[in-house]
């Protein structure tokens, strides 16, 4: 190695010191630039240090209220920002998550988002303090398209065959939740509660059920076309909290994921039904070979095993 090569080699910076130099330059301190990315305050210090060390040049002063750059740092830090922009533009291109340790990004649709997901989110809060989440909530297509786009790391998307999957997107099985109906005490009251209300009888009654598009209609429309009935809906609506409303008001009964809602219904305004619809299959979607994020994969680890 010639001399020249040999110092270009010692003066190469560490990419986690350059986030650490642009992390405390835009927040003023060590003490944010810490909760920030999700490390201790020494570790982000020690690793101002070496970048100080390998450019042989102070970056910073301290002053009452935080840190602020030197004119050296100043001229260096618009060359650290140029980096990490085309790093993150790079692993983007590479099929790379964008998604930090610090950071949780995910979609779900309306079912996973009433009840087991905030709950599951909550404990993962717990065990990780300061992780920020980004969650979005869409149909499975637009939740795949983002996924592919490199805007999440994790889809949690209704399985159905009919579903396009995008190239480089992988889906394999989450768990498989029953289909219940929710009925208001003027409809289906004659029904044996211990009973499935079978599809013929479901058929006859005014259905309250979520709009074309949505993947658990997907999923209802090829359960009854499969045993020779047309799903009519008497009133659609955009989710599941608008489903229970105009059910429990006497518009219809609805079929819904069991996972979306409480066992224990308040019998007065609505009961909970088992039918013989199949059962509704959730999948995890990621890219095709790109690491998950460490919160994403300990919520995925999470949500293996329905709770």
């Amino acid at each position: 190695m010639t001399p020249a090569a040999r110092q270009i080699s010692e003066i190469r910076a560490d990419v986690g010191d350059l986030r650490a130099f642009v992390t405390v330059a835009r927040l003023g301190a060590v003490a944010r630039a810490a909760a920030a990315l999700g490390r201790t305050q020494p570790s982000v210090s020690a690793r101002l240090a070496a970048l100080e060390a390998a450019w042989n040049t102070r970056l910073f002063r301290r002053v009452a209220r935080g840190m602020v750059l030197t004119p050296e740092g100043t001229r260096l830090l618009p060359f650290a920002e140029t980096i990490l922009r085309d790093l993150e533009k790079l692993e983007h291109e590479a099929g790379l998550p964008a998604g930090s340790s610090a950071e949780l990004r995910l979609g779900a649709g309306d079912a996973l988002g009433r009840r087991l997901l905030p709950r599951a989110l909550a404990r993962l809060i717990a065990e990780l303090p300061g992780i920020e989440v980004r969650l979005r909530e869409g149909t499975g297509a637009a939740l795949l398209n983002a996924l592919r786009d490199g805007e999440i790391d994790l889809a949690l998307i209704v399985a159905t065959p009919e579903a396009g999957v995008p190239s480089g997107i992988s889906v394999e099985p989450l768990f498989d939740s029953p289909v219940q109906i929710m009925a208001p005490p003027n409809l289906l009251d004659d029904e044996d509660e211990e009973a499935p209300v079978d599809l013929a009888r479901l058929a006859e009654q005014p259905i309250v059920t979520l709009q074309p598009g949505s993947s658990f209609r997907a999923h209802l429309e090829s359960a009854f076309a499969r045993n020779g009935f047309a799903l009519r809906a008497a009133v659609e609506v955009g989710n599941l909290s608008l489903v229970r409303r105009f059910a429990i008001t006497g518009l219809g009964v609805a079929p819904v994921p069991a996972v979306a809602f409480s066992r224990r219904p308040r019998p007065a305004r609505y009961r909970l039904l088992d039918s013989d619809l199949p059962d509704v299959s959730y999948a995890f979607a990621v890219r095709s070979g790109a690491p998950l994020p460490a919160p994403a994969q300990r919520l995925l680890d999470r949500l293996r095993v329905k709770r």
